[in-house]
């Protein structure tokens, strides 16, 4: 009569041979590939950069009127801003721009954001004419910032601080001198500012001269990041974080549970030889 081997009482089986181990596999293999989900498939949908999801037009933006032939534009900065032509320089600091400088030197921030309005990007190049002399809300992703000499000093000014922006959407920019230098921010920050419309200003860039809207203004200021004021987005955050705990807990219980001494008395060690007797 063949019999199995009976294996001692205090035989211990290889780690592998486990059911712990075969817990700690299962449970690593399904918290990998939630983690995997949340952040490969789930995150990405609550974290897009802003402009991601303003592409859709603002319907309290300010829309201006198309000019007809006949009938004058609303006079604006005493009509001096009326000389200025689009497609030319940045650099170009004639009557007009001066007296714009000059002019926001002498107000408060208050008084010019009292008269901001919000914009669609689209209307500097398709209505510059209509949009000159308007002053706006920005809200763009500051690029860098360099001093440039102005001429004359008006209103006392003797630097101003041409500042690049980058639209929400990435594929859009902006120019605005600035009369206080803005702080050291990192490319990218999300910033915003009231500014007044000069024209469509002309540079040299990598891929040759290109047009963007040129503005004037006071200062600006960062804006906290939409991660950080999105509560759909911070929801988002803490539910990845606590699904990662929950599974890092659960694979620490698996492994202390495989490290635990057995508990209670421990039976005589039987030989085999006394089996077959």
């Amino acid at each position: 009569m063949n019999m199995k081997a009976v294996l001692p009482p205090d035989f211990k089986p290889p780690f592998w041979a486990t059911r712990d181990f075969r817990l700690l596999l299962i449970g690593t293999v399904m918290g990998l590939t939630v983690i995997a989900v949340m952040i490969f498939d789930i995150a990405p949908k609550f974290t897009e950069r802003p402009g991601k999801a303003a592409k859709a037009a603002d319907p309290n933006a300010f829309v201006p009127k198309p000019a007809v032939a006949g009938t004058p534009l609303e006079m604006k900065f005493e009509g001096m801003l009326d000389k200025v032509k689009d497609g030319t320089p940045l650099d170009d600091q004639d009557a007009s721009y001066q007296y714009l400088v000059r002019s926001l030197s002498r107000m408060d921030a208050a008084q010019v954001a009292k008269d901001a309005k919000t914009v669609d990007y689209q209307y500097y190049s398709k209505m510059p004419v209509e949009m000159r002399g308007q002053t706006v809300k920005i809200l763009a992703l500051f690029l860098t910032s360099n001093p440039i000499r102005v001429d004359a000093a008006p209103g006392g000014v003797n630097f101003i601080h041409r500042t690049y922006l980058m639209d929400l959407r990435g594929d859009e920019g902006y120019v605005v001198d600035l009369l206080e230098a803005p702080a050291d921010l990192p490319q990218r920050s999300l910033v915003a500012m009231d500014a007044v419309f000069l024209k469509l200003g002309s540079y040299e860039a990598k891929k040759g001269q290109v047009q963007a809207p040129m503005f004037v203004g006071k200062n600006l200021h960062t804006v906290k990041e939409r991660m950080a004021a999105d509560p759909v987005a911070g929801l988002n955050g803490w539910m990845v974080g606590g699904i990662g705990a929950c599974l890092m807990l659960l694979l620490l219980g698996i492994t202390s549970r495989m490290f635990r001494k057995p508990s209670g008395p421990k039976g005589p060690a039987v030989s085999f030889e006394s089996l077959k007797s």
